[in-house]
């Protein structure tokens, strides 16, 4: 009688074991990028997650990029095939509720440490998530594309991301519908719609390169008022109508077919309205969207904070400038200062309060901010400059000066 000998499943896939040989080809002769490293463990923690039953093999091909765009109306049940709805859906399976434990548990048994932190977790998601808009050249799938902004953006995801207060280890459920439904739900202080918009409309800022990093240099260089992370930013934006209106409008405007910056993000008002800049019809455009101006909407009174600290500090250093770097420094300042005002004075005269009190404050306060409007305003009238200084003029061409130029 012929025993037959059982060979018994080891429990590791066949895209494991590829993942594993690869990284050991990596380890000796070429080291991995952090990219590289958190991809491949993001790989493998959903390979975990499918053995252990936490996620259903469908569920991980919408999360791997493995099932088309095209098909995710049909999986998802959302309204277009955005590489946005693919990203909602991956954060909310990775870190709602206990999933988010769940997940990370998994990443620390593969990197054998003991904690796993939230800026690492997000910077791990962030490249899963961006999977839809790295595609390589050479596939030539319809909205394939490496933005130069890719970077920043995994900046971005490396100091949190949209991984907010109310994203990781809490229940929440994605909306799946229409921007404008989504954001009409967010208005009327849906907590699930919020968290939809703030995600959707904060990959859309990272992935263009207009939300990055925390970093110092930016509010000593002048392109942020003051200091925020990610995660901090679209909280604060996700807390106000203004702020869900520009995510709203940040979702909408964001191309997956171009590469950033071929387009703009506009800056929008507080009713949602864009922003138009010039006189004339022919003039009259959407304000882009700055920085600087991302952090302004965000928080108006941090922002204004940052800015009178910003102005103290180009005072100092404009001690020991010349006359032409000082009127340079001054023309932004005051640039920068009209635009808060007339911010301010917008959205205080939209204001949906009852008097008392008048949004304005009392007639002395109004009297007291006309007054110094109206000193501003005459100084600007002054000192208008000549239309045609600075222009020089050509002289026409003398007869026989030019070969090619024959008198009539």
């Amino acid at each position: 009688m012929t025993t037959q000998t059982t060979v018994q499943p080891t429990g590791a896939s066949f895209v494991s074991m590829v993942e594993n040989l690869v990284a050991g080809e990596h380890l000796e002769k070429n080291p991995w990028t952090p990219d590289a490293m958190w991809h491949n463990i993001a790989n493998q923690t959903i390979d975990a997650l499918v053995t252990r039953g936490e996620l259903r093999r469908g569920e991980a091909d919408i999360i791997l990029g493995l099932t088309p765009l095209q098909d995710l109306p049909t999986e998802l049940g959302c309204p277009d095939p955005s590489p946005i709805w693919r990203c909602i859906y991956t954060t909310h399976r990775l870190t709602a509720g206990s999933s988010f434990g769940e997940t990370k548990s998994e990443i620390r048994n593969i990197m054998a440490r003991r904690a796993v932190t939230t800026k690492q977790f997000s910077f791990m998601l962030g490249v899963i998530v961006d999977r839809d808009v790295r595609r390589p050249k050479a596939r030539k799938e319809p909205g394939a594309r490496r933005p130069p902004s890719l970077q920043r953006a995994r900046n971005a995801f490396g100091d949190g991301g949209f991984l907010s207060e109310d994203v990781p280890g809490r229940q929440w459920l994605p909306v799946y519908d229409t921007v404008s439904n989504v954001l009409e739900l967010a208005l009327e202080g849906d907590r699930n719609a919020r968290i939809t918009l703030m995600i959707g409309g904060g990959f859309a800022l990272m992935m263009d390169g207009y939300l990055t990093r925390d970093r110092e240099s930016k509010v000593f260089e002048g392109s942020a008022p003051f200091r925020g992370s990610p995660p901090a930013i679209l909280t604060d934006l996700a807390s106000h109508n203004h702020g869900l209106y520009l995510l709203a409008s940040a979702w909408r405007h964001w191309d997956a077919t171009k590469p950033a910056h071929e387009y703009d993000i506009p800056a929008v008002n507080a009713d949602g309205s864009l922003v138009i800049t010039g006189d004339t019809r022919e003039t009259r455009s959407s304000e882009r969207l700055t920085e600087y101006r991302l952090y302004e909407i965000a928080s108006p009174a941090k922002a204004m904070a940052g800015f009178l600290k910003q102005q103290e500090a180009r005072k100092a250093r404009n001690v020991a400038a010349s006359p032409e770097d000082r009127d340079r420094d001054n023309r932004e300042r005051l640039a920068q200062a009209l635009e808060i005002a007339k911010d301010a004075a917008s959205s205080l005269e939209s204001s949906t309060v009852s008097p008392p009190p008048h949004p304005f404050g009392t007639h002395e306060e109004w009297e007291r901010t006309r007054n110094t409007a109206h000193q501003v305003y005459e100084i600007l009238v002054k000192a208008e400059p000549d239309p045609d200084e600075g222009f020089i003029s050509s002289a026409s061409p003398e007869q026989g000066e030019d070969p090619g130029y024959d008198e009539v």
